[in-house]
């Protein structure tokens, strides 16, 4: 199987089979575009074409003379997935109605009249291999009444045949419900002869949507039908909302929002003006836009709200009151998020209160809802509608929130009966995560991934296999911490954008007291090595995987549990443990915001070996030791400046200066669908590059010649702003100490602590600067051992008790 058809498999039927069976195949322009790295439609079609081409005896396949092998992976699925696609996409035109002359068009082979009795084989084929490896029911359709391609002509979602159906909907339903599940559910229902039995596809389809939008809240806007729904109605009407996010580094993102919840990235407000309704796109026009905060660093545009916050064009900032702004952000450098004083109240209509009665945003938990406030699900009522919440027949006093009422903090397990205006909606919360099976998780592919350490991802100071516990002050994790975690554990099986883990992370922090930043909050949790951070290769996207549990056998005295550990998991190794005659330690963290590790005491090998094998986690991976690299020298032809990092303040801020002075910049490709790269500049040396912004930071920094980080017998902090040990490093040291990193308040600041004895800060110091304060060398030695200009030369230290050689900390490069 080829690196593509691996992603094919993943994308079109892992990922939705993990929701149930298959009875459709969805093959998304969009989605392709992003696998296939291309700019557009026209790109997208000549790379597909090319890949199809690659396949040799291609004629031959399609005719059924080389039928596929029993027993052998899928090596076909770049034929399905064309198939499928050109009946579905944008550039198929209307009058394409004969599938072996679109099949010729595209590939230059004469089809006419071909057979195409390889397709069968090949869906049999997968059926039965998606079945036995991996649990999943690929529902074919019929072969009849056209025997060689009925069932491709079927299994395609939306074919021109469907969306004249959905002409035929637009006609039945009001111009102003057209985006009404209750409306679209009717009109289906209850048409005459609208979905015959040649499209099975639709049908399948239909029920998914149907069955999702029964069950309460928002969940029906994730499914195919529904997106297909509205890229059709689309077409004709502008729906889509303009909204910005909080970036990473403080930066912001503008993104527009389909009603299904997609986003597209926008390089500046002009892009989504066709996209959205036309006060929007007017306001946008005239350069200022009210935006409606909607917490947790998000924003989203308005015209019948009166807010404080005001996207506006750069160059009407002369036109405000002085003082009249408390303060803007930087979105580009033509538009600033300016947040007003109280402003006097408009005379715009308000908008209308009716809303739709259902659960939204809670985090699915198979079929059921994590029961863990903040993250239970929120019922949605109008305004003028009170409701009624029971769980087990005792009533909960709900808290009121915008648009509806929500869970108090605590935990929440049972079926839940929601009653408001005559309806009654049920769920059932559940108090954690269900544990990840092995073949459900999306792991990381370094063909389709790049690792947030880079070229250090794997690598370790050293490759000795010892425990030193840490001996200070230990605090259990908070509770915070703890839903965090359930939350995002049950939201990763299959990847999570980094949008939307900031999003749980900042939903489920305190809101009236201080707390972490959310970027601390998730490199805690890639640091005690629950996620992978990635960038994804061919587009400028980040997301978390889940990592998969491991252990580590210390000698016959311990084993170390390395990976993700929320609650199911700790659970299962306890009755594991306990059914070998084990004790399992739950050994907290440095702060109340850092995770806890497991610890597994056995006391002889038999009882070990039989602990290994109850609980079936494989052993970790063996690393590389690190080495200090440097980043790429290449000139950096085809990308411009978007952004120069504070180096005062640790984020990046919009710049698009042309000439790079001394500096690190984030520079985007031309075309926009590359990753980001990162350009540290420095007088008197050669500028590199970097795919990762943390390891560019804490790399630029080192060639700048600051100290990075300082311990002081107990714990590491940065010494300069945003520098941080990359995650391997970061989960290789607490392995050793059994004690996760976190965020800790020290005089009243947040800073992120790294719980270490003296051995790990000995062997990271010969990878990055370490200012020691521990007593255990001389502190004009650290220094004159820490310059880069005494390399090689070596001193001897008489409180230390050994000769130390200058240039193991880090100088030029990390």
């Amino acid at each position: 199987m080829s690196e593509l058809e691996g992603v094919f498999l993943e994308k079109f039927f892992l990922e939705p089979g993990s929701e149930g069976t298959i009875g459709s195949v969805s093959v998304d322009d969009d989605v392709l575009i992003e696998i296939l790295g291309a700019t557009d439609l026209a790109d997208l079609r000549k790379r597909f074409v090319g890949e199809l081409l690659r396949i040799s005896r291609l004629k031959a396949l399609l005719a059924g003379e080389y039928p596929p092998f029993s027993g052998r992976p899928p090596d076909y699925l770049r034929i399905l997935m064309f198939v499928c696609w050109m009946q579905t996409s944008k550039v198929r035109e209307e009058d394409d109605t004969d599938f072996r002359e679109m099949l010729g068009r595209h590939t230059g082979i004469n089809f006419v009249g071909a057979l195409m009795r390889g397709l069968n084989p090949m869906w049999e084929h997968l059926q039965a291999y998606l079945a036995k490896e991996h649990g999943i029911d690929l529902d074919l359709p019929g072969i009849h009444p056209h025997s060689q391609i009925g069932r491709t002509l079927r299994i395609a979602f939306p074919t021109l045949r469907d969306k004249k159906a959905f002409r035929r909907l637009r006609q039945t339903i009001g111009a102003h419900k057209l985006l009404d599940p209750v409306e679209l559910s009717r009109a289906v229902n209850t048409a005459r002869d609208l979905v015959t039995e040649t499209m099975p596809s639709f049908s399948y389809k239909f029920r998914l949507f149907d069955r999702s939008w029964k069950r309460g809240g928002r969940e029906y806007m994730e499914t195919t039908f529904w997106k297909a729904w509205y890229a059709f109605v689309a077409e004709y009407t502008a729906l889509e909302e303009l909204e910005i996010v909080r970036g990473d580094f403080g930066d912001h993102e503008l993104f527009r929002v389909s009603p299904s919840g997609e986003r597209k990235a926008l390089r500046g407000p002009e892009e989504a003006q066709k996209f959205v309704p036309e006060p929007i796109a007017r306001a946008i026009r005239n350069g200022a836009v009210l935006m409606e905060d909607l917490g947790w660093g998000r924003s989203r545009a308005t015209r019948a709200y009166e807010s404080n916050l005001i996207l506006l064009r750069r160059s009407r900032l002369a036109e405000c009151d002085e003082g009249a702004i408390v303060s803007y952000d930087n979105i580009n450098t033509q538009w600033v998020l300016a947040n007003f004083r109280n402003r006097a109240a408009s005379d715009a209509r308000t908008p209308s209160s009716r809303r739709t009665i259902g659960w939204r945003d809670g985090i699915r938990v198979g079929g059921a809802y994590l029961g863990r406030s903040p993250f239970t699900p929120i019922l949605s009522l109008p305004a003028d509608v009170a409701g009624m919440v029971s769980l087990g027949g005792n009533e909960v006093e709900m808290e009121a929130v915008p648009n509806g009422v929500a869970f108090p903090r605590g935990t929440y397990s049972g079926t839940v009966t929601a009653r408001a205006s005559g309806q009654i909606l049920n769920i059932l919360l559940v108090p954690k995560a269900v544990e990840t099976p092995q073949n459900r998780r999306l792991t990381f592919d370094r063909f389709r991934d790049i690792g947030e350490d880079q070229f250090y991802r794997g690598t370790a100071p050293s490759l000795d296999n010892v425990l030193n516990p840490w001996p200070g002050e230990r605090v259990p994790t908070c509770d915070e911490m703890t839903n965090i975690g359930e939350a995002l554990y049950a939201r990763t099986a299959r990847g999570l954008a980094f949008v939307d883990a900031l999003e749980i992370i900042r939903r489920g922090l305190p809101q009236r007291v201080s707390a972490p930043r959310e970027w601390d909050i998730l490199r805690t949790f890639a640091d005690a090595g629950w996620f992978d951070l990635t960038l994804v290769r061919n587009f400028p996207a980040r997301k978390l995987l889940q990592r998969a549990p491991t252990l580590r056998v210390i000698g016959t005295d311990a084993i170390v549990i390395d990976g993700p550990t929320p609650i199911a998991l700790v659970e299962r190794i306890e009755t594991a443990a306990s059914a070998a005659g084990e004790i399992v330690e739950i050994q907290s963290g440095v702060s109340q915001w850092s995770l806890p590790r497991v610890v597994v005491r056995t006391g002889d090998r038999n009882r070990q070996r039989d602990f290994v094998e109850r609980i079936g986690f494989p052993e970790q991976e063996t690393k590389v030791r690190a080495e200090r690299k440097n980043g790429d020298e290449h000139d950096a032809h085809g990308y411009h400046v978007v952004a120069r990092f504070d180096e005062q303040g640790g984020f990046f801020v919009s710049n698009f200066d042309a000439e790079m002075s001394q500096g690190l910049y984030r520079l985007e490709r031309n075309e926009g669908k590359k990753p980001f790269l990162y350009r540290s500049v420095v007088a008197g040396g050669k500028a590199e590059n970097f795919a990762s912004p943390s390891i560019a930071i804490l790399s630029h920094h080192a060639r700048m010649r600051r100290q990075l980080f300082r311990y002081d017998g107990r714990v590491m902090v940065a010494a300069a702003p945003r520098a941080a040990l990359p995650s391997s490093w970061a989960q290789w040291a607490s392995s050793r100490t059994a004690c996760n990193a976190g965020a800790m308040l020290r005089g009243g600041m947040w800073v992120y602590a790294y719980p270490l004895g003296s051995d790990e800060v000995s062997l990271l110091s010969g990878l990055v600067s370490i200012e020691r304060n521990d007593g255990n060398g001389t502190r004009w030695i650290d220094r004159f051992t820490a310059s880069a200009s005494n390399g090689g030369r070596a001193i001897f230290d008489g409180r230390a008790g050994k000769i130390r050689r200058a240039g193991s900390a880090l100088g030029k490069s990390i």
